[in-house]
This record gives structure tokens, C-alpha cells and sequence, in this order.
């Protein structure tokens, strides 16, 4: 029998390059960031898994995802002192408070906010409204808070009132309504602390929703950006 030489080391290399490549764990990325310009890899969530030992993971990637985007962030962008494990602490009490309220509800008859975790009421807070809070605001200064489901888009932080959560006001149908009597619609109706931490009158706002300030610092870091308020009268 001959023995061909060349091609038995043509196999055997093909071989060995099949052997080494299974060998290598390719770092599998699991998702990227296009605006802040990062990456999460199967070796991030392998080593929380292994961190926190836990060991039944079914049905979870997509839960550990969100938590490791604030590992990495937090590792990414401060200073040496942020270690590891003051990274996934930080993050974990972030999602933690950030999974508590899932819902804003205003009852504006009762002068009273309901933090609401799917339909759950974990916190009540008495609120101040307009000078004229009964009905549907219609118009630009008519001291009315409006009605309606409306979202928490945006945040206001150096607000002369504590802090501020706008509230998504007009949509269409409070657009069209206002544009039908030829009326100003409206803007800028927000979630607010108290001016100053001053003590005011029952409803003192031009249409806003008012926390005291001690409340306001407890619902910022309960609510989040993007949380839906539901405004009833």
C-alpha cells in the first residue's frame, strides 16, 4: 500500500485547525449598544451567574441583560474605586427601584396620587392642583389639571420646584378638542415638589400636580421616566 505523505499532513492539519477552533470558546456577543458604544458578552453574564452562584438561569437572559447594561455602564464610565461588586449592587438596587411602581394614578376629587405596581398600591401621596382643578383642562390658564392616560417622557432637574416629571400633555384627542373652540392648548403640566420647600395654600399650581418636597424625593426614586399617569377626576 503507499502511503501519500502530503496528503496525510493536508488532513492532519485540517484536523488539528477543527480541534483548536473547537477548543477556543468564541466570546459570544449578546448585545450592543449603537449609541453608547458598548457591548455585552456571554463571558459578562457568565461571570454574574457565577458571581451571585445561581444556578437556575431558564427563561432569565433577557432579565440578566438589563442588569449587566448598568454593570457595564457603571464599570465603563466612573472612576477605578467603582469595583465589581459595588458595580452589580448599584445596578441590582437600580432595577430593583425601577420594578417597584409600574403605574401613576391621579384622583384629583380625592387630592391624592397612587403609586400602583400592576394595579397594587404601594404608595399614597395628598397632591395640590390649579386654583380651578374641576374638569377637563381645556385651554392655556384656565388653572386645570387634565384628564386623560398620559406618559412621564421627560425630567426637569434643576426645576425651582425640587424636581420635575413632565407630563405628556396635549396629546391629539386634547389637541383637536382645543383647536376645535379655537382655544390655546396648553402646555407644560408637570409632576413638582413644593417652590422652595415654601408651605402653600391646597391648590396653588397653574395646573401641575404638587408633592411636597419630602415626597417628591421619595416618588423620584420610585418613578421613572417613561412610567404611564393615569389623571381621573
Amino acid at each position: 500500500m503507499k502511503f501519500n505523505c502530503s496528503k496525510t499532513f493536508f488532513i492532519i492539519s485540517i484536523l488539528f485547525i477543527y480541534a483548536c477552533q473547537d477548543n477556543t470558546q468564541i466570546d459570544k456577543p449578546l448585545y450592543k449598544d449603537p449609541i453608547l458604544k458598548y457591548t455585552i458578552f456571554q463571558s459578562d453574564l457568565d461571570k454574574y451567574i457565577s458571581y451571585r452562584n445561581i444556578t437556575d438561569t431558564t427563561g432569565k437572559t433577557k432579565e440578566y441583560l438589563q442588569l449587566l447594561k448598568g454593570v457595564v455602564l457603571r464599570l465603563k464610565n466612573t472612576t477605578a474605586a467603582m469595583t465589581y461588586e459595588k458595580a452589580v449592587n448599584d445596578a441590582e438596587d437600580f432595577l430593583r427601584r425601577k420594578n417597584m411602581i409600574n403605574k401613576v394614578l391621579v384622583v384629583k376629587n380625592e387630592r391624592k396620587m397612587y403609586l400602583l405596581k400592576d394595579k397594587k398600591i404601594i404608595k399614597t401621596y395628598p397632591i395640590s392642583l390649579g386654583p380651578n382643578p374641576i374638569g377637563q383642562k381645556e385651554y392655556e390658564g384656565d388653572g386645570k389639571t387634565p384628564e386623560g392616560t398620559y406618559t412621564l417622557d421627560w425630567q426637569k432637574w434643576n426645576s425651582s420646584t425640587l424636581h420635575s416629571f413632565h407630563i405628556s400633555y396635549p396629546n391629539k384627542l386634547d389637541s383637536i378638542r382645543a383647536k376645535m373652540k379655537n382655544l390655546q392648548v396648553g402646555s407644560n403640566i408637570m409632576v413638582h415638589g413644593t417652590s422652595m420647600g415654601a408651605k402653600k395654600k391646597k391648590d396653588w399650581t397653574n395646573g401641575c400636580i404638587a408633592l411636597s418636597n419630602n415626597d417628591m424625593n421619595e416618588f423620584m426614586h420610585m418613578v421613572f421616566q417613561d412610567t404611564q399617569i393615569e389623571i381621573r377626576k
